[in-house]
């Protein structure tokens, strides 16, 4: 199946909102232009295979000669030869370009003017020039004002125009100007839908904008932990959002694998994110109304993102197959020069940096995570948290261990603080937060401590059940 049909069907089968749809690029409307603009040079007799030819040669000629002055170049195709910035020296915006086919003749003979070109190369170009009919094309001089047809319509034709400018006059010469309509046409039609997927990219993330601010203060309601019926639920939240977190979706986490995803392999670290939650039961511990709705839309939101790089990902392509249709139909070589003039909004990697910066600021941070407020040393929460001088903080018990076993100097830093931590070290203030966000992590620690404890002053044996008959 040709890619016009499978362009089609994905825009149509994708299920992406019909805004996207009309802002997408219009492959099949840009491949008519292709098709006039072939014809348009077939008239003057540059099909593909004989402008490719001319072309080819000329290119071939500059690269063995290292030759970096354009205004020597005997023919050539200019795709915009406007100023790419401004007064301030910043980028202008998208503007209408005006691509034409440049060469020179002598007014005389016909042949073509390349002052550094070897007498042999010179013929050649000549002979080329005459088998497609260039020097029985008449030169005549441009006018002040360009004229538009009666019918205010834009003619269709191409136009030869012979330009005066004192930089690139040449005596006894005229540079011939082809103009094509359709590849003006072509040109001015890609960077209007590159301008509108720009527009609708900055749309979309201020809508988006807004539904992931709603959320997050819906989440931080939900997760509140001074609210006793969020007590239960505020593990199950945490839980959710470990295993999006860990899962990477649409950015790797690894030192492997720290790269944007494309939306192939978002997807399935997405399915595999929703099958571990499927087993793990977390979703069915969210009974309540407002719970269930919040995820349902975090989960929405996230589809949202996949969407996005979809949508980004076959409009790219959709652009990269008809710049090549384009060379393939008329040998102009497009395709390595248009990047140059033409960005692709990279509507797709920008639209989800964004929404997943929003998520992760809205949302995920309003629930901490066990991960952050982990002992360096024995990897669990700290319970009884102690601050030293150098500013690392340590759960209680490793501190004495360490101060037990007269390791005075902090692990991380490798400063002398150890020695001199005492109960004016303890950090109230972080072990009131912690045991108000994860109440059952800090019950679990502090029984452990207080079981190693006794082993500490009784020995293994603490450890064995007493049992009285």
């Amino acid at each position: 199946m040709k890619f016009g049909q499978l362009f089609k069907q994905a825009l149509r089968n994708e299920g992406f909102p019909q805004e996207w749809i009309e802002s997408a690029i219009s492959y099949s409307q840009l491949k008519k232009c292709i098709n006039r603009l072939s014809s348009e040079l077939s008239e003057l007799g540059l099909d593909p295979k004989t402008l490719g030819k001319l072309l080819k040669h000329v290119e071939d000629y500059n690269a063995a000669a290292d030759q970096s002055d354009e205004g020597d170049r005997p023919f050539e195709y200019i795709l915009d030869d406007s100023e790419n910035e401004g007064n301030d020296g910043e980028k202008k915006q998208r503007h209408t370009f005006q691509p034409k086919l440049v060469f020179h003749v002598h007014e005389v003979t016909g042949a073509l003017h390349s002052a550094q070109l070897d007498e042999k190369t010179k013929r050649k170009l000549q002979m080329l020039a005459v088998e497609t009919g260039m020097t029985d094309l008449r030169v005549f001089e441009e006018p002040d004002v360009k004229e538009t047809p009666s019918n205010g319509l834009t003619d269709h034709r191409p136009s030869l125009i012979s330009v005066h400018s004192s930089s690139k006059k040449r005596s006894g010469y005229r540079r011939i100007e082809i103009l094509l309509s359709s590849d003006v046409e072509f040109f001015t039609k890609l960077t209007s839908e590159l301008s509108g997927l720009e527009a609708l990219q900055k749309r979309e993330q201020e809508r988006m904008h807004g539904e992931i601010k709603k959320l997050g203060k819906q989440i931080t309601h939900l997760t509140d932990p001074d609210r006793r019926a969020n007590k239960k639920l505020l593990s199950v939240w945490r839980q959710i959002f470990q295993l999006y977190l860990e899962e990477g979706i649409f950015f790797g986490t690894t030192e492997r694998d720290h790269s944007a995803h494309d939306a192939a392999k978002a997807q399935d670290r997405f399915a595999e994110f929703c099958d571990k939650l499927t087993k793990t039961g977390l979703i069915d511990k969210l009974k309540k109304k407002e719970n269930v709705e919040a995820f349902n839309t975090f989960m929405h939101i996230n589809r949202e993102i996949l969407q996005g790089l979809k949508f980004g990902e076959i409009n790219h392509t959709a652009m990269q197959k008809i710049l090549k249709k384009f060379d393939k139909r008329t040998a102009l070589g497009v395709k390595s020069t248009v990047p140059k003039q033409i960005t692709y909004p990279e509507f797709s990697e920008h639209l989800a940096k964004a929404v997943c910066a929003e998520v992760d600021s809205q949302i995920l941070s309003h629930v901490p995570q066990l991960e952050d407020y982990s002992c360096p040393m024995c990897m669990e929460i700290k319970w009884r948290p102690v601050r030293l001088r150098c500013g690392h903080v340590f759960c209680i018990r490793c501190l004495i261990v360490m101060q037990n076993n007269k390791q005075d100097h902090c692990p991380l830093c490798r400063q002398n603080t150890v020695a001199d931590a005492n109960s004016d070290n303890l950090d109230e203030e972080l072990a009131r937060y912690l045991k108000r966000w994860f109440p059952d992590e800090v019950k679990e620690k502090q029984k452990y401590n207080e079981l190693m404890a006794g082993v500490d002053q009784y020995g293994e044996v603490y450890k064995e059940k007493c049992c009285v008959m």
